[in-house]
């Protein structure tokens, strides 16, 4: 009777000094509002309207504490830019590629990496394809491995700025 009650001693104590598990993953899938990025001819000297419609499924990751640590998200997108002045619309995808989230413990953006194919217009050789990492707010590109000719026009700007991207398949 001794023995079993210190098995049961001992089990409840390596109970309760066992580590939390962590938060299971949440899954999840959003299909937002086409973006529409425009502007007056800035970039190519003729208005371009780039309009960006992708479905996105994926999933968070937590800490033991629920604290959000990653998210990954495959991202498709079926996208169109058009030059406003002569209504020559070409198709810019379809585009597939992994977006990953990494978070720092105060739940802020530590770093975003993205791999695979986000630009590509058919019929054009115009392709952002590969693998670059950056960080949030400033958009800087600390990594690179790839073609990244709209993600550079990006560094340390807004989607307007790579308009200019598609300047040359809308002339």
């Amino acid at each position: 009777m001794r023995k079993l009650l210190i098995s049961v001693t001992t089990l409840a104590v390596v109970a309760l000094a066992a580590p939390a598990s962590a938060v299971p993953p949440q899954h999840f899938t959003a299909t937002p509002p086409p973006n529409i990025v425009e502007d007056q001819g800035q970039a190519c000297g003729f208005p371009v309207r780039w309009t960006i419609e992708l479905t996105v499924k994926g999933t968070n990751f937590f800490d033991q504490d629920g604290n959000i640590v990653r998210q990954q998200a495959h991202i498709k997108e079926d996208n169109t830019i058009t030059n406003l002045d002569t209504g020559l619309t070409l198709r810019e995808g379809p585009d597939s590629f992994m977006q990953t989230i990494h978070f720092n413990e105060d739940g802020s953006i530590s770093h975003i990496v993205a791999t695979g194919l986000a630009v590509n217009v058919e019929g054009h050789n115009l392709k952002d394809v590969g693998r670059v990492v950056w960080l949030p707010g400033t958009n800087e590109i600390v990594f690179s491995a790839g073609q990244h000719g709209a993600r550079e026009l990006l560094e340390f700007g807004t989607f307007q700025d790579v308009l200019g991207f598609f300047c040359d398949a809308l002339s």
